[in-house]
């Protein structure tokens, strides 16, 4: 589990997009199979899952795993609060950012593992990195679509390589 309160989830102040934006499938622990940007049978009007307490015993063994890194509650926030249900032209919009914001939490939360087990000088590059996606999300950047996920992410998960493997004397 990564520690800062950044890319800790916090389900009371995020509106259920992890619950609606993906599709599930049940043959990956999902408990049926569901297609992206339709809510799960289980979430309740008020965004929250009604069978939380019970995920792995009724089959929901992913969402038991599941962890967005905190991407559900900022793009909630960058979206002041408003929910995908109140019109489908801003739905899209959400689930699209949700996406494109759960794979900058979790890069950073791999950026995050990555440091303490860095050598002193790739540490501070690698938080270089971390702070300036954080920047990037705080701002709303990613809103636009302009930042390209997909190259950020081979170029962290190349630089985290590098430095994990400088670092362990090339046993990785």
């Amino acid at each position: 589990m990564v520690g800062s309160p950044r890319l800790t989830a916090d389900c009371a102040n995020c509106c259920g997009l992890c619950c609606v934006a993906p599709a599930f499938d049940a043959e990956q622990g999902f408990g049926y199979s569901k297609p992206a940007h339709t809510p799960c049978i289980n979430l309740h009007g008020d965004d929250r899952c009604a069978i939380h307490h019970a995920l792995r015993a009724r089959g929901f063994t992913s969402c038991a795993a599941f962890d967005c890194h905190g991407a559900g509650q900022r793009v909630t926030r960058l979206f002041a609060g408003r929910s995908w249900r109140s019109a489908p032209e801003l739905a899209r919009q959400m689930f699209a950012a949700y996406s494109r914001y759960r794979s900058l939490h979790e890069l950073m939360a791999i950026l995050e593992l990555a440091i303490p087990r860095a050598s002193p000088s790739d540490a501070n590059r690698l938080r270089a990195r971390l702070e300036e996606i954080d920047g990037l999300c705080e701002t709303g950047a990613v809103l636009g679509g302009s930042i390209r996920v997909a190259e950020l992410r081979r170029e962290i998960l190349s630089r985290v390589r590098l430095a994990l493997s400088r670092f362990s004397g090339g046993l990785l």
